[in-house]
């Protein structure tokens, strides 16, 4: 590892390549690696988190380690493989932080073995899934790669899904290379892998396996039963915020390394990796490097969700109205900080975690949302909105009348949303270009009820929710943000209770 505050740039003519600097220093021998993991959706987090992760576990515990070699799959775009495969799918990892006080860290990464097209090569990635050396299955694939329904279910009538159920033993889904890998381990009377979640799903294991199992029970319901007896899905809890690809991205390999990258990946200091401790055989001690293994995490994830995924969109939600490019310019913003911070404390007070762990998380959490030198857009944390307000913020809402703690500061920034997408336009009046489905954008438009678009049933708790919005909406267009965000910010409304 490189750990430099400056280095001197180098003319590009001038500059090494990755596996060159890879062999004169390399921490651990890729050549001896067997491949234990097979990984689905190579793309920025996952060489950001679970690559990382499992690098350092090399590191710290090559030569006697050398069985947890990452085989990534890809299923869509091909564009990881086409860089990284010149360089041996090795690739810098540069770690940068305005707070943190070695400001700048860069690495080569080298747990990804080889990264192969799943389409393709559809029988050779079956084959490795079937291997005996193989414990885990791990995914990265965004929501969108589960094929499920708007309940989380598999959605069968999906045109891929469908197809792979007319062809199971030629899959083009990431569920159906599980099932059938699953099928043919059974069939040869090898022990079930590991299928590890890793996407920012709520419980995504246990959405994993209602999807596996119910594709399964398509093609046969012994099979079926079979993973449902012997195969494990932990739930897992991955955090850290890896950016979209920027063009000053390719000056940290050159300037810190002295090497040219042709995908270099850069990101925060901070990482969390929280795992549900039940495996079918094998698995790495990620322990000794850092990760969490739980038999309960159910409180991580209501941290993660609720303090980072939730506060996130609430300050995206701010910022598409105030018309604010990045995020940490944002939350730098004093009166967005402050109501931001009571907001927190708000959260804190409708979350059955522990208080303590709350603050602790919050600490963490601030001055990774403020990183100057990490920009995340507000375009990218604010699209899909509408679904993440389902999927993180109502169930705040619902603690939290339940709890009888006030939800006007958590109401506040989705009724900034909505004036933004009714608009079209920040306060400023700036174009606010929208990235949501046209049936949301419609109701919006047509100004309807939070409830309705969010597509929930009509009761008290529902009712109160609406009400609370219709005065925000008032407020914002009556006063403005930023005097709103000041009023709101009071004392008086800090946890007063809630009333129908």
């Amino acid at each position: 590892m490189v750990n430099l505050l400056r280095s001197p740039s180098l003319p590009n003519s001038r500059l090494g390549t990755v596996t060159a600097l890879w062999s004169e220093q390399s921490p651990y021998n890729r050549r001896a690696l067997n491949t234990g993991i097979v990984h689905f959706g190579p793309g920025r987090f996952f060489r950001g988190h679970l690559a990382y992760i499992i690098h350092n576990y090399l590191v710290q515990k090559e030569p006697q380690e050398q069985r947890w070699g990452i085989c990534g799959v890809s299923l869509k775009s091909q564009g990881t493989i086409n860089k990284l495969k010149p360089q041996r799918f090795l690739y810098t990892l540069t770690k940068h932080s305005s707070s943190a006080k070695n400001r700048e860290e860069a690495e080569v990464i080298g747990s990804i073995r080889e990264i192969v097209n799943g389409r393709e090569k559809c029988e050779y990635v079956l084959e490795k899934m079937t291997s005996p050396f193989v414990h885990l299955v791990t995914l990265t694939i965004t929501q969108a790669g589960y094929c499920l329904d708007q309940n989380f279910n598999l959605d069968t009538a999906n045109e891929e899904i469908a197809q792979n159920l007319q062809n199971p033993s030629t899959p083009t889904t990431a569920i159906g290379f599980i099932v059938e890998a699953l099928r043919r381990r059974r069939d040869r009377s090898l022990a079930p892998f590991t299928t590890l979640s890793c996407d920012n799903l709520p419980k995504n294991g246990d959405i994993l396996r209602k999807a596996v199992l119910a594709y399964a029970e398509q093609i046969d319901p012994q099979l079926a039963a079979y993973i449902r007896d012997n195969a494990t899905f932990p739930n897992t809890v991955v955090d850290r915020i890896v950016p979209g690809e920027q063009e000053s991205d390719y000056d940290y390999p050159s300037r810190l390394l002295q090497v040219r990258d042709r995908s270099p990946i850069v990101t925060e200091p901070f990482w969390q990796f929280v795992v549900e401790d039940k495996f079918t055989s094998d698995r790495p001690k990620w322990e000794d490097t850092g990760a969490i293994m739980t038999r309960d995490i159910r409180p991580f994830l209501y941290l993660k969700s609720r303090f980072l995924n939730a506060i996130h969109s609430f300050i995206a939600c701010l910022a598409v109205r105030a018309g604010i490019e990045y995020m940490h310019e944002a939350i730098r913003l004093p009166e967005i900080h402050l109501f931001i911070r009571l907001l927190m404390d708000d959260i804190a007070a409708a979350t059955p975690v522990p208080p303590c762990l709350c603050e602790e998380y919050i600490y963490q959490v601030l001055p990774r949302l403020s990183n100057e030198d990490l920009p995340d857009s507000t375009e990218r944390i604010a699209s899909e909105t509408a679904r993440k307000i389902g999927k993180y913020i109502f169930p705040i809402l619902e603690d939290a009348y339940t709890q009888k703690v006030s939800m006007k500061r958590m109401i506040l920034p989705i009724a900034a949303w909505l004036l933004a997408v009714r608009e079209g336009a920040s306060e400023s009046g700036g174009r606010y270009h929208v990235k949501d489905t046209p049936s949301v954008v419609t109701a919006i438009g047509e100004g309807a009820a939070i409830s309705r678009i969010l597509g929930l049933e009509n009761c008290e708790q529902t009712q109160v929710v609406d009400s609370e919005c219709y005065q925000a909406l008032r407020d914002l267009q009556t006063y403005g943000l930023l005097t709103t965000l000041k009023n709101y910010s009071e004392a008086g409304v800090f946890n007063e209770s809630v009333s129908a």
